[in-house]
């Protein structure tokens, strides 16, 4: 009996530690990526199964951006949405997600989109360079 009772004791502190260590591995765009182009979906990867509730994606002047996210009773540990085409600027994208044990865990990551044509900007400013071998 006494048996019976540590490994109980055991097992939900290892459940416990592996639930409360879950957390964002991996997202699309990446944390302080630069891009040039407007990204075709967000995605979130967790190192463990997570349960939603909130994603939000704001621009700079915390204008939300619709991108038809719905919290879902089932745990995932990763998660897709298309993006609709997206202005050049600055966009953070918040989330709430439960572990499997009801932890709540929250983060949040930013991302920059250029324009094409500073892209373009700039690269006919380094033309001029690359002919006087500077």
């Amino acid at each position: 009996m006494k048996f019976i009772t540590i490994a109980a004791i055991l097992g939900l502190a290892l459940s416990f530690s592996a639930s409360a260590h879950i957390s964002l591995k991996q997202s699309t765009p990446q944390n302080s990526a630069m891009l040039m182009q407007s990204p075709e979906q967000l995605t979130l990867t967790f190192s463990g199964e997570v349960q939603l509730a909130k994603v939000l994606l704001s621009d700079a002047a915390n204008k939300q951006v619709d991108f038809n996210f719905k919290p879902s009773a089932k745990a995932n540990s990763n998660f897709s949405w298309p993006l609709p085409k997206l202005e050049q600027g600055n966009y953070t994208v918040k989330w709430i997600a439960l572990g499997g044990d009801g932890h709540k865990m929250s983060g949040n990551f930013d991302f920059m989109l250029h324009s094409s044509d500073a892209h373009s900007k700039m690269k006919n400013m380094s033309a001029p360079h690359k002919q006087h071998n500077h």
